[in-house]
């Protein structure tokens, strides 16, 4: 899971749609000619699509289980989004792409605790996979306001994961926010490392928490981008200097979107949306 992947221009065509809330698919494409489908958990691409709107949009790599196929998770919230929604099979697609920095691996005497809320968990079901394809396995928190939100649990199920789910509203799982999972879960893994993704608020109570635990943790945070290959700097959080010296701006679409959440200043704007 080493980043290093060089970015192209890859042609892609829609080959399945799966529809997993009036709101929200996990579409799934081909590349064209000679493209590959390559990235690594936690990348993403930035695709253009007819009727999408003068920029790219940045999506991330839900997964990649070919040279050839690539999926993304989409959630209707504009016109880039919508375009895509309602891209007819055999459509296609322009797309960016591996872009950003990648999850590292948990330590081999370690397991990963992925926090993730709604559309967050879209760059956990290739680092999932990943880690299903190495033997090992994760528990996997998933959050959501309805149980409807609880995207691809069946995914991460079939991989062997130990999954645990909250909804705001108690349809499924616990009642309450994802947060209220983190606790046994890391009792649970004994030697956690802990990873999200997801809305500001959880981002930063999870980072609480894996601070006074004194925990490694990764962070993917959720930024607008207009470029995706850090020119626009539309994208940038404040964040610690290596250094320890005072806080910078960091590019999310380049330096990120995987960040060591104790790098990120969470109380100084700008900060992730």
């Amino acid at each position: 899971m080493e980043n290093g992947i060089g970015r192209e221009d890859v042609a892609a065509r829609l080959v399945e749609r799966q529809r997993l809330s009036e709101d929200a698919q996990l579409l799934r494409f081909r590349t064209l000619g000679d493209g590959t489908a390559s990235g690594l958990p936690g990348q993403f691409a930035m695709v253009r699509v007819a009727g999408g709107g003068l920029l790219r949009r940045p999506y991330s790599l839900a997964d990649v289980t070919s040279k050839r196929e690539f999926a993304l998770l989409v959630k209707e919230v504009g016109v880039g989004t919508r375009a895509l929604m309602t891209l007819p099979i055999g459509g296609e697609t322009s797309n960016l792409t591996p872009l950003g920095t990648a999850f590292r691996p948990p330590g081999s005497d370690r397991t990963a605790v992925i926090v993730a809320g709604g559309v967050g968990i879209a760059p956990f079901v290739l680092y999932c996979r990943r880690l299903m394809e190495s033997g090992r396995s994760a528990i996997v928190l998933l959050g959501g306001r309805r149980h409807r939100d609880l995207y691809l649990m069946d995914a991460f199920e079939r991989f062997g994961m130990d999954v645990r789910v909250a909804t705001e509203d108690g349809s499924r799982g616990t009642p309450g926010f994802v947060t209220a999972l983190v606790d046994d879960a890391l009792a649970d893994a004994g030697a956690p490392e802990l990873l999200s993704c997801g809305p500001t608020g959880m981002l930063r109570a999870v980072a609480r928490l894996a601070s006074a635990a004194g925990l490694s943790h990764q962070v993917s945070i959720e930024r607008r981008m207009g470029c995706g290959m850090g020119c626009c700097l539309g994208c940038v959080v404040w964040a610690e200097t290596r250094a320890g010296g005072p806080a910078e701006y960091l590019r999310s679409c380049t330096e990120g979107p995987v960040f060591d959440a104790d790098r990120i200043v969470w109380d100084r704007d700008p900060h992730p949306l």
